[in-house]
């Protein structure tokens, strides 16, 4: 069985986002944008995955409960 990473599944994503761009010389901002959406995609599936239990949660992502709080807020994550 073949092991499939984070890092190749992003790859693959990033490279998919340069081919559709015209210019991507133009875009701006584009490690923080990538940052913030990693954040909420996987705060939403590990909350979905944990029955929207902020403890496992945490736990699982290897922070505080006052961090993913914190973070839930500042994303913006609806659950």
């Amino acid at each position: 069985m073949r092991k499939y990473s984070i890092s190749s599944a992003i790859d693959v994503l990033l490279d998919n986002f340069i081919i559709v761009q015209k210019d991507i010389a133009n875009v701006t901002g584009l490690y923080h944008t990538v940052v913030k959406e990693a954040e909420q995609a996987v705060i939403k599936k590990i909350m979905l995955a944990t029955d929207r239990n902020k403890t496992k949660t945490a736990k699982v992502l290897g922070i505080s409960r006052n961090t993913l709080d914190s973070k839930i807020k500042s994303l913006k994550i609806e659950m």
